[in-house]
């Protein structure tokens, strides 16, 4: 039987690549591509606005940096000249009865002010649903409302399969708004994301739903194309894709507390670090 961390690796052709760009854990991945484009050098966007060309890289995401600093507190920092060290914190809250992580804007609260929902720099939050499997989860904004942003589920698979198979690859579905220029930072109008997934009403719906990219089995191994910016096989590697196989998220393992975290539209990089955060919960 395979153990979990060796059966997920990135694709042999980037190996080099990976390797290469070990030493650049941190810096802003324009300065590890060495590229004199102007794609090379993105802007930072906001936290709930869909990105537009200028954020993009040159790989075509947004390129983000995920660090585990402790058992419960979470990281989030754009990979751009212009960005600050911190942009969001993730902050586990231990008393819950269902997983809840509550996110702060860094830049409005500073890294040293209180993680309340009654501070002024609070986002949001992530929680895992209690009426559902294990592997839901919702992520709300801040609003009274408590508007839902996103939606992620996982297929958990049963205690006996994981006996006889190993820890086979994570299946996921993602369900997020249609987002425009004008609706930046709003959720989902019914907060019934994950019912239309089930339901198959998310088209009606304006919504958009993903599933995760299954990987090729190649020498005993799973494996995904990365492109370099994942260096570590774990369980936590995935890509997620739409309906026409076109990859708008992939988040993988850098070193043990550390994570690249990849986006676009209609990705926000809230919703996006919600779903990061929804893998270290299981």
């Amino acid at each position: 039987m395979l153990s979990p961390i060796s059966r997920y690796q990135q694709s042999p052709e980037r190996e080099n690549k990976a390797t290469e760009n070990t030493k650049m854990i941190g810096h802003p991945a324009a300065k590890t591509r060495g590229s004199e484009d102007s794609k090379a050098n993105p802007m930072a966007p906001s936290l709930f606005g869909i990105p537009t060309k200028s954020n993009y890289h040159q790989t075509g995401f947004v390129q983000c940096a995920v660090s585990r600093v402790a058992k419960n507190r979470y990281h989030l920092s754009f990979q751009t000249d212009d960005a600050e060290q911190v942009s969001v914190i993730a902050n586990k809250i231990k008393s819950s009865r269902t997983s809840n992580y509550h996110m702060f804007d860094a830049l409005r609260g500073g890294m040293n002010a209180k993680l309340s929902k009654k501070a002024g720099h609070y986002i949001g939050k992530l929680r895992r649903d209690k009426d559902s499997q294990v592997g839901c989860y919702t992520l709300y904004n801040s609003s009274r409302e408590k508007e839902q942003v996103a939606a992620y589920e996982y297929d958990v698979p049963a205690i006996l399969a994981q006996v006889k198979e190993g820890q086979p690859p994570r299946k996921l579905q993602a369900i997020i708004p249609k987002l425009t220029s004008s609706s930046e930072g709003k959720g989902g109008k019914n907060n019934r994301l994950l019912e239309h997934l089930h339901n198959g009403t998310w088209k009606q719906n304006k919504l958009v739903a993903m599933q995760s990219r299954a990987p090729k089995y190649h020498e005993g191994q799973y494996r995904l194309n990365f492109s370099g910016r994942v260096l570590h096989p774990s369980v936590k590697n995935c890509q997620l894709e739409n309906e026409e196989g076109e990859c708008l998220l992939q988040f993988g393992k850098v070193d043990d507390n550390n994570f690249h975290l990849d986006y676009k539209a209609p990705f926000t990089a809230f919703s996006a670090f919600g779903l990061a955060l929804s893998q270290f919960d299981l």
